[in-house]
């Protein structure tokens, strides 16, 4: 993985844990909904797919109608709260910057919307690092589908070869293998090594320290 050229991060879960922030906003909509609340760990379960399959997830069996009413009042919890307790892992601002001095170009391929992306890669101090970001919304399909990393891939000089895919869920595996690319799991996630060692993940690392060795 040294010789890779260009390295494309999921956001949530392996460059920052915003599962306070996420399992609060959730948990909010919920109350306000008039249902009962999850647990931090259930709702860390149901991130990775984006806002609509979290409430998909959180409202089960529930219509369209119910599910796009939830996604609003969460976008509107959410859009306050989207740095309360949301931190970069331990390592990662000093593994971004190795990385750069490198000479290696930086990507995000992201579920979240992109303008909430923006405004947390901004506030937690990592946004200058990327090149190109790319959220949720930024076309026409998402992660899993390939579709995203091949934008990335499109956009940059290089051979698929020299591209990576690093993620902790299965959504970040499957979109890399799509698009022709290897993959690195990160265990220390929302997710675990069960998980990724299912999606076919090329390399799982089990910590930042164990990413930047892999990688640089």
């Amino acid at each position: 993985m040294k010789s890779k050229k260009f390295i494309i991060f999921d956001l949530d879960g392996t460059l920052i844990d915003s599962s306070g922030d996420i399992a609060w906003t959730a948990n909010e909509t919920l109350k306000e909904m008039g249902l009962e609340t999850r647990s931090v760990d259930y709702i860390k379960d149901c991130i990775g797919w984006g806002v609509w399959p979290l409430m998909e997830k959180l409202l089960p069996g529930a219509s369209v109608e119910v599910i796009n009413h939830g996604r609003d009042i969460f976008l509107k919890h959410y859009a306050g709260h989207l740095t309360v307790e949301t931190v970069l892992y331990n390592g990662i601002y000093e593994l971004l910057n190795r990385i750069k001095d490198e000479g290696k170009g930086l990507g995000i391929v992201t579920n979240k919307p992109i303008s909430l992306t923006e405004i947390i890669v901004s506030e937690v101090g990592i946004k200058d690092f990327f090149s190109i970001i790319f959220g949720g919304d930024s076309f026409e399909n998402k992660k899993p589908h390939p579709e995203p990393i091949l934008k990335v891939m499109a956009s940059k000089a290089l051979e698929p070869k020299d591209f990576v895919m690093v993620g902790d869920s299965k959504v970040d595996i499957e979109a890399g293998k799509g698009a022709g690319i290897e993959t690195i799991g990160v265990a220390y996630g929302f997710r675990g090594a069960g998980e990724l060692e299912k999606a076919g993940a090329s390399i799982i690392v089990e910590s930042v320290e164990e990413l930047s060795s892999t990688l640089i």
